[in-house]
């Protein structure tokens, strides 16, 4: 399984980050939960390992970025992979989860 994300470097700079500063942030919360980052172009995209907890560790930093404020106006895309083929735009049902945030 797999996410990959891509961002609106015009929203990045207006909201005052640096993409340099969003892309690390995203990949050591990744990162730090062994799942594995395979590129940090264009799109920015983090691979399970095989480990039996990297299903639950991914979408508990996806679910993290989706509530985050900064993140929905950043993103131009976060597409989430399973191993059976099937993909979900991860991004476009981010309101779902804001909605819960209120």
């Amino acid at each position: 399984m797999k996410v990959e994300m891509t961002f609106k470097d015009s929203s990045i700079i207006s909201s005052g980050y640096k993409k340099a500063d969003v892309y690390q942030t995203i990949k050591s919360s990744f990162t730090k939960r062994g799942l594995l980052c395979y590129s940090d172009n264009d799109v920015l995209a983090f691979e399970d390992t095989g480990n039996e907890n990297d299903y639950a560790y991914m979408w508990n930093v996806i679910m993290s970025l989706l509530k985050s404020d900064w993140f929905i106006n950043c993103a131009a895309s976060c597409t989430f992979f399973d191993d059976d083929d099937s993909e979900e735009d991860v991004l476009s049902q981010a309101w779902k989860v804001q909605k819960l945030r209120a």
